[in-house]
């Protein structure tokens, strides 16, 4: 990812957290699996960037 896009998603993060009071936010990929991109937390759940799931594990 280039840090351009990279700072784009964090700004929409906490933008996004601001507006709706979440602690935690983040951006996925889903394919074959569930990839974490990118998470803004706040003392929220454990999400951390880069990990993968299988999708019938990710819901």
């Amino acid at each position: 990812m280039t840090s351009r896009f990279e700072q784009a998603l964090e700004d929409m993060l906490w933008f996004s957290s601001q507006s709706i009071g979440a602690r935690t936010l983040f951006v996925s990929h889903i394919e074959e699996t569930f990839k974490v991109i990118k998470v803004f937390n706040q003392n929220g759940c454990s999400l951390e960037e880069g990990m993968e799931l299988p999708k019938d594990h990710s819901l």
